[in-house]
């Protein structure tokens, strides 16, 4: 199509309309309808279907002309013309279409579609309310929205369909129908798509208006959707009202009730405005029997389940404190517990020249005083509020004293400790310098021992603060009286040492025993006869208690020994030694250690060491051999000079008898001269090599006779 032919179209729609307007008026001035509420958007029809059939066009419009321009840019350049309104609200999400299709095919209608949604009627003068589909074709017959057209916005030239409206759930539109033909046939609306306006949700609370700095004494509800004015009661019926203190509702309305049938606003009246902070919430009644039920269009009732918290936080400055003791004064801490529509500015003062624009701030009062401290608030809102809270503060540091009873001192003898420290609910460690401790008030003390010693007093109080204070005091050790006596194993004429070893520093001694006199630190004494002595020592010094020892000491007699004469004896014989002397230590010099020892050695000497406690002696005595011989056990008769001979070897023999018998008993050697011996031979011949056996007698010059018989072998 060229641009003539278009020019020549829209001069043709435009002359259309004008002169169907003309015939409209031609036609109104013949048949005058009164007005209807629905020619008004706040009166919109609601539509809860998906077909709505209008068996009668409108003439004329409403008393309110919602398309004002230039602020409405509607495609409708005529604005309301015969006009109605509906209104739907979507419950199922998609694209929406709808047709109106006129009973008269050649009827020519205009509309145009506005989203309501979070707004009201007054959106569309002031052009809050956007028109989202709007339609001015001078095309008659059926127009709205459906595939594939795409326009949302369509002038008199172009087609009488727009594109589909994409809507959500939720979402309230209104619908301005315009008669254009001023016919009275009517129409059916249609709609359709994927999305749905069949509405059978039912209306609920958004929200409520939040409040201002004065209590409230009404609250301003906005709905999910309109409901019918007359749904709502006069009285507040519909409503209570639960929270931290009672309120009464007296009333509700709403201004789009004045000159509408729907409204999505309530205003609801108190008996008297809500002055106790906190969380309270709006209930709905349900009562059949005074109909309090709250309507959408579509007659879904507001459920009674339905509720709306709110909070009234009116600006209402409050703080705490918590004082915190520290040692060098107070240290308070404030919290702030104001309510308001969130507070936003501080102001303390603290009354001691310092202030703070902190939340939580905290100051430091060195001293002891009285404080008035103010808080100043402000919200969001611009609301002020002010408090003011007096408080005390408290400081007394802890200071350690303390005196001690008079000297001199003494380890054994406790010394007093007298408190004399000043402060608050004071904990008390005192340290004695060796390692001892208490934590009594006034405690009584015995060192234990001698010297120099740092008392120390450290007091603390509730919150750790401390003093000290020290006394140094010298104490002498206790007496503690010894003396050693030397030597330790004494006998009967013994001379004994009794030496002072006491602890402490005496200055007085005193011995008693045994006849002893003296003051000094050593004494002497001889202790005889035998037996238990018995010594004590005292000591003294003027600061110290005195102290005693007492000692005893055993004096034994020294023991006599005696062996008896030198002895002699044979080989093989023995001899008993006896060191008499029962119950003492004995030490032999064979390391025996009995009273009693016997002996079969010979020559040997014999000592004995007898000791009573002590007390030692020593006697020796000397065993001779009284039978000297030997015999060997073989022989070598081989000419070699060594081991020819076998006979015995013996001394002072006054009678010898020696005889050598082979293993057949036959005599082979006799003698009686101690000095011959026998040379392996008999009868001049070699005897031959093996075991033979010997028998001696002999008589020795002291008396004593020795018998032996034993074997000897021969060896070549």
């Amino acid at each position: 199509m060229n641009s003539f032919t278009a020019l020549h179209l829209n001069m043709l729609s435009f002359l259309r309309k004008q002169s169907a307007l003309l015939a409209a008026l031609i036609n109104m001035s013949a048949t005058v309808m009164a007005q209807l509420p629905e020619q008004d958007c706040i009166n919109a029809i609601p539509v809860c279907q998906s077909t709505y059939t209008q068996l009668n066009s409108y003439v004329y419009e409403g008393d309110v002309q919602e398309l004002t321009f230039p602020t409405n840019t509607s495609c409708l350049q005529g604005g309301e013309e015969n006009s109605v309104w509906y209104i739907f609200t979507v419950t199922g999400a998609g694209d929406l279409e709808m047709q109106i299709s006129p009973n008269a095919p050649g009827d020519d209608y205009d509309w145009a579609i506005y989203n309501l949604t979070n707004n009201d009627c007054s959106g569309i003068i002031d052009g809050t309310a956007p028109e989202v589909r709007c339609n001015y074709s001078a095309i008659p017959g059926s127009t709205g929205m459906s595939f594939p057209y795409t326009g949302t916005s369509v002038s008199a030239a172009g087609p009488n369909q727009c594109a589909p409206l994409p809507v959500l759930v939720g979402e309230t539109y209104v619908l301005l129908i315009n008669n254009h033909a001023n016919t009275l046939l009517g129409y059916t609306l249609n709609f359709g798509g994927t999305a749905v306006i069949y509405d059978t949700l039912p209306p609920s609370p958004v929200a409520l208006d939040p409040f201002t700095c004065d209590p409230p004494s009404s609250l301003h509800l906005t709905l999910s959707e309109p409901i019918k004015c007359a749904s709502i009661a006069a009285d507040g019926s519909d409503f209570y009202i639960l929270g931290p203190s009672s309120v009464n509702v007296t009333g509700a309305s709403s201004t789009n009730c004045t000159a509408g049938y729907f409204t999505t606003d309530i205003d609801i009246q108190l008996a008297a405005p809500i002055t106790v902070n906190g969380d309270y919430v709006l209930h709905f009644k349900l009562d059949d029997i005074y109909f309090n039920i709250l309507l959408d269009i579509c007659e879904n009732e507001l459920s009674y389940l339905d509720s709306v918290p709110f909070r009234v936080a009116l600006a209402d400055a409050e703080f705490s404190y918590v004082i915190h003791k520290t040692c060098s004064g107070d240290s308070v801490i404030f919290t702030d517990l104001s309510v308001g529509d969130t507070v936003n500015a501080w102001v303390w003062d603290f009354d001691n020249g310092n202030t703070s624009t902190l939340q939580n701030p905290s100051v430091f009062y060195p001293n002891t005083g009285t404080y008035t401290v103010s808080l100043a608030i402000t919200d969001t809102l611009g609301c002020f509020n002010k408090d003011s809270i007096t408080i005390s503060t408290y400081f007394e540091p802890p200071v350690s004293a303390f005196d001690v009873s008079p000297g001199p001192y003494c380890a054994e003898i406790p010394v007093t400790f007298t408190n004399n420290s000043t402060g608050q609910s004071i904990i008390y460690q005192w340290f004695f310098g060796n390692g001892g401790q208490t934590n009594l008030e006034n405690p009584v003390f015995a060192f234990g021992s001698g010297g120099l010693f740092n008392v120390d007093l450290i007091v603390t109080d509730t919150i750790g603060c401390k003093d000290t204070s020290t006394v140094v005091l010298d104490i002498a050790p206790a007496l503690i009286a010894d003396f050693s006596i030397s030597p330790t194993a004494l006998c009967a004429g013994d001379t004994i040492t009794l030496k002072d070893g006491s602890l402490g520093i005496p200055t007085s001694y005193e011995w008693i025993g045994n006849g002893i006199t003296g003051d000094t630190t050593t004494q002497v004494q001889v202790v005889y006869p035998s037996g238990t002595y018995e010594f004590t020592l005292i000591i003294d010094n003027p600061y110290c208690n005195p102290d005693t020892v007492t000692k005893s000491i055993d004096v034994s007699d020294y023991p006599i020994v005696y062996l008896g004469p030198d002895t002699d004896i044979c080989i093989d014989e023995t001899i008993t030694l006896n060191a008499a002397n029962p119950g003492m230590y004995y030490l032999w010099s064979t390391d025996e250690l009995t009273q009693t020892i016997t002996v079969n050695k010979v020559p040997q000497i014999v000592w004995v060491l007898v000791d009573n406690n002590g007390c030692v002696r020593t006697d020796t005595i000397e065993i001779g051999n009284a039978c000297p011989w030997f015999i060997p056990n073989a022989f070598t008769p081989n000419g070699d000079g060594l081991n020819d001979i076998f006979k015995p070897i013996t001394d002072g023999n006054q009678e010898f008898t020696f005889t050598i018998f082979n293993r057949w008993g036959q005599l082979v050697f006799q003698t009686s001269n101690p000095n011959d011996g026998w040379d392996g031979t008999y009868e001049g011949h070699e005897e031959e090599m093996g075991v033979y056996v010997y028998e001696l007698r002999t008589v020795f010059t002291n008396g004593r006779v020795k018998t032996a018989q034993g074997n000897v072998t021969l060896i070549r």
